[in-house]
């Protein structure tokens, strides 16, 4: 059923999650490790200088081998790798303890699950003890309120400093790790921590036969979609030959194509709305941005899409112009005159400008 309440894009995306998991459950094991989406993962634990091993697979977990500080090495992998035949082809999960991160479930605003990595990198040092260029983390949307107009978020966050460690000597023996999640219910791949960085290379074949799936799979629901298209605009073509004999029906068929046209055109109204009306999050965190580190503020109001800020900065005139540049503003002026504090030298001033929706501006950002 489609949930007004939650984005198009996101829906596509559940969709397309739950609709691959249900395809890739019906293939066999052997032909999934080689499309790359097999559901077996050798599960690396990093602990104290040793390293604890497990085999995962749909039907359990099972324990392989404990590695002491002198057995972390290529041999070790290697040799571990042609005695154990079964991982071959398995991801590498590097899985930490509890301690090692944190995990919480946030509330937060409907509308911020647009933009979500986005808001809760803005909100990282409010929800949690870190700022946000301290560690890695992951947010998905677990539920939605529509009474309350909120969602429910789990956050999964780890320490830069902890991960990079642990990946730095994984890496050095020769382990690639594709997934890193904390320990708990969740399976690997519901959310992965592993960074760019660190990322291995991807093996060409199964990329390149996901494309072909993709396109043929694109194919058929282009040609579906198409299809009744064309077969309805064909029928009704012959239905308004045939409504013209009489005037009465003739009548009843102009009367549904003005509703059509009323209808598309609220449709657009709505779609315009959208792109016009600007974003209070990205206007202040666009504010946030422009203003210079020397200028400093103590009052905004927002009314009916304009705002005007007051504060104090060595060159009032230097700050309409950054205003000026941004998309997300115009028509920037002063809303009364400039003064100097003799206590600091400071200009003081009051500005106004309208607040747009920067995100379809044509000007450059």
């Amino acid at each position: 059923m489609l949930n007004l309440d939650t984005p198009f894009n996101t829906q596509i995306q559940q969709l397309w999650r739950w609709w691959s998991e249900e395809i890739l459950s019906m293939v066999p094991v052997s032909l999934q490790k080689l499309l790359g989406g097999a559901r077996e993962f050798l599960v690396i634990e990093a602990k104290k200088g040793y390293l604890d091993l497990y085999h995962l697979t749909p039907s359990g977990e099972s324990h392989l081998i404990t590695l002491g500080p002198d057995q972390i090495t290529t041999t070790e992998r290697i040799k571990l790798l042609e005695t154990h035949e079964e991982l071959t082809g398995c991801r590498q999960v590097l899985r930490l303890s509890k301690t090692q991160g944190l995990q919480k479930e946030i509330k937060l605003p409907l509308a911020a699950e647009e933009n979500l990595q986005r808001v809760v990198e803005f909100e990282m040092d409010r929800i949690t003890p870190f700022q946000k260029d301290q560690v890695y983390f992951s947010a998905r949307v677990l539920n939605r309120a529509r009474a309350t107009r909120q969602i429910l978020v789990e956050l999964v966050i780890v320490p830069k400093t902890i991960l990079d460690e642990r990946l730095s000597d994984l890496v050095g023996a020769g382990w690639q790790p594709e997934i890193v999640h904390l320990e708990g219910g969740k399976k690997p791949g519901s959310y992965n921590l592993l960074p760019d960085q660190f990322k291995p290379k991807k093996n060409a074949t199964p990329q390149y036969l996901n494309i072909t799936l993709a396109s043929i799979i694109l194919s058929i629901v282009i040609l579906l979609m198409v299809l009744p298209i064309w077969s309805a605009r064909s029928e009704s073509l012959r239905l308004h030959a045939e409504v013209k004999k009489t005037s009465k029906i003739a009548k009843e068929v102009e009367d549904m194509r003005e509703e059509s046209d009323k209808m598309l055109h609220r449709a657009q109204f709505l779609q315009e709305k959208k792109r016009t009306e600007p974003v209070l999050v990205d206007a202040l965190d666009e504010l946030s941005r422009v203003i210079p580190d020397d200028t400093w503020l103590n009052g905004l109001q927002l009314s009916n899409h304009k705002i005007i800020i007051q504060g104090q900065s060595p060159s009032a005139s230097s700050l309409i112009k950054q205003l000026e540049k941004s998309s997300y503003f115009k028509d920037v002026s002063f809303s009364s005159p400039v003064t100097k504090d003799s206590s600091n030298g400071l200009e003081r001033f009051q500005i106004g400008f309208d607040v747009i929706n920067g995100r379809f501006s044509e000007e450059p950002h």
